[in-house]
């Protein structure tokens, strides 16, 4: 299974790196994780998240974990006291079967 965060905008990075942050932490040894920036230094900079996972059954399962993880981040985007994280929208997250 694979798991893909499209088009993070410079300003979301922030957020989207405390969740993943988060699920790498917990899944250190079973999922495999892949962030790369591009048009870095430009206005338009944006990147991408990509999460492999073994096995190709449970898309339902991945995506609530997803779905987790981003509303525990956000709730914490709520406390931020200099307020430099944004809220970021589970939308962009895409859980396919290879």
């Amino acid at each position: 299974m694979r798991a893909r965060i499209e088009q993070i905008p410079a300003d979301e990075e922030a957020t989207w790196g405390a969740v993943f942050a988060l699920l790498s932490h917990i899944h250190r040894t079973d999922w495999n994780f892949h962030w790369t920036g591009y048009r870095r230094g430009e206005p338009d900079a944006y990147s991408f998240i990509e999460i492999e996972a073994p096995g190709d059954e449970d898309v339902d399962a991945m995506r609530a974990e997803l779905v987790a993880a981003v509303n525990h981040v956000s709730a914490a985007v709520k406390r931020d006291p200099l307020a430099r994280m944004v809220p970021i929208d589970v939308g962009r997250v895409e859980v396919l079967v290879d």
